[in-house]
């Protein structure tokens, strides 16, 4: 028997984007997917105070470990009313079209594990835009699809590993950083220290079942 099930990313600064667009997507929805109003409202209150919290501790002006525990406490008081949301209100209503779990990141589990996928044949092609102060987003698109940039089916996340100034990788290998992008325009913060120096990267799509598929070409940015 098949059930669905959800997930969110792991870094902070992805998890607090990620969250603003559930919630404000299922607010649009809210009446469709039969969320009530009250909850809604309550949710919306934590989601703000945990992106105001996380700006504080993203900010370089103002990090400190105070503004760390600060943003930490806010997602212990955000995370349970997420999980209430998908639990009670989004997994396995039949108001949810594919594309919408495909923007909330649900996606369907058999009983005995998860759905079959083959690994990725595809690769992702990367672009690296500046649109902050240090921070690069990661945009992608399919290689079998360059117009869209939406994933793959299946696939989970776009690996990324890249590698700040010094010499040319000659692979991902020679790459000592990484992250995992969920969605396209997905951020990568940096050290104010490493603003103007070259990034090199690679991607690879890995899918519900930790698939790997393989690496594609290298890409470059500058650290705006």
């Amino acid at each position: 028997m098949d059930k669905e099930s959800y997930s969110f990313p792991a870094s902070p600064l992805q998890r607090n984007e990620y969250q603003k667009s559930v919630v404000s997507y299922s607010e649009t929805k809210a009446v469709l997917w039969s969320i009530p109003a009250e909850f809604m409202a309550d949710l919306k209150i934590s989601s703000a105070d945990y992106d105001q919290k996380s700006m504080v501790a993203n900010n370089r002006s103002t990090q400190c470990p105070a503004a760390t525990a600060a943003r930490e406490d806010s997602w212990n008081t955000l995370a349970p009313k997420l999980d209430k949301l998908y639990l009670k209100y989004l997994l396995n209503n039949d108001a949810i079209s594919a594309s919408d779990k495909q923007v909330l990141n649900i996606y369907t589990v058999s009983h005995g594990g998860a759905t079959p996928y083959a690994a990725p044949a595809t690769t992702p092609i990367l672009n690296l835009s500046s649109e902050k102060i240090s921070v690069l987003s990661v945009i992608f698109s399919d290689s079998a699809t360059p117009s869209s940039h939406a994933k793959p089916e299946g696939v989970a996340f776009c690996e990324l590993k890249y590698k700040v100034d010094g010499e040319v990788p000659t692979s991902p290998d020679s790459c000592p950083d990484g992250c995992f992008i969920s969605r396209s325009h997905d951020p990568i913060v940096f050290e104010p220290s490493q603003r103007g120096k070259t990034v090199y990267a690679y991607g690879r799509w890995v899918n519900r079942n930790s698939k790997s598929g393989p690496w594609g070409s290298m890409v470059t940015a500058i650290i705006p």
